[in-house]
């Protein structure tokens, strides 16, 4: 299309875009519900604009949902899920489906790895045991009983002087009472 198929009296080369409002009561971006008028001439900057693919591809989903019979949304479907079969994607959607693919991924191997390390600490478990028990093992059990016996009179005698000290400190803060 020209500028001159939309305003036959523009120029054919001039640049132009025409803004057209497909629910006229709706609010406009301006805040008014009447908005620009359809049709109404929107000026372009000289600056480097997107490419013109853009606004049609816009402009045409705006008149096939707006205008469009149900064949043609069923056909814009069938396409949409041609191009886009899981919907469009943004840069940032993808690097997240990438981060939650690799989260799922190292779910699984430590998933799957975990029975092989229970059976590791296990088996070092049972070896670290076994090791800690060879000094009771070369003791007689006559030498290990006598020994076990010592330290707990050594316990039960210190627990029994820390409760005397503590009576006796008692003790000493009491001041006998006049009869």
């Amino acid at each position: 299309m020209t500028t001159a198929d939309v305003d036959p009296s523009a120029s054919p080369t001039e640049k132009r875009c025409t803004g057209h409002s497909f629910k006229p009561g709706r609010l406009s971006l301006a805040g008014n519900t009447g908005g620009p008028p359809s049709g109404a001439p929107v000026r372009l900057s000289d600056t480097a604009c997107p490419p013109s693919i853009l606004f049609d591809a816009v402009y045409a989903g705006a008149v096939v949902f707006h205008f469009g019979t149900e064949k043609l949304r069923e056909a814009s479907t069938l396409w949409r899920n041609a191009f886009a079969p899981s919907g469009v994607r943004t840069a940032a959607n993808t690097e997240y489906k990438a981060i939650i693919g690799q989260r799922v991924a190292t779910e699984t191997k430590t998933e799957d790895e975990a029975p092989e390390r229970q059976t590791r600490y296990e088996a070092r478990s049972d070896l670290f045991d076994m090791l800690m028990g060879i000094p009771y093992l070369l003791v007689p059990p006559e030498d290990l009983q006598r020994v076990v016996r010592e330290a707990e009179e050594r316990a039960a005698a210190a627990e029994q002087r820390r409760v005397k000290e503590k009576v006796e400190t008692w003790m000493k803060q009491i001041t006998p009472s006049p009869a």
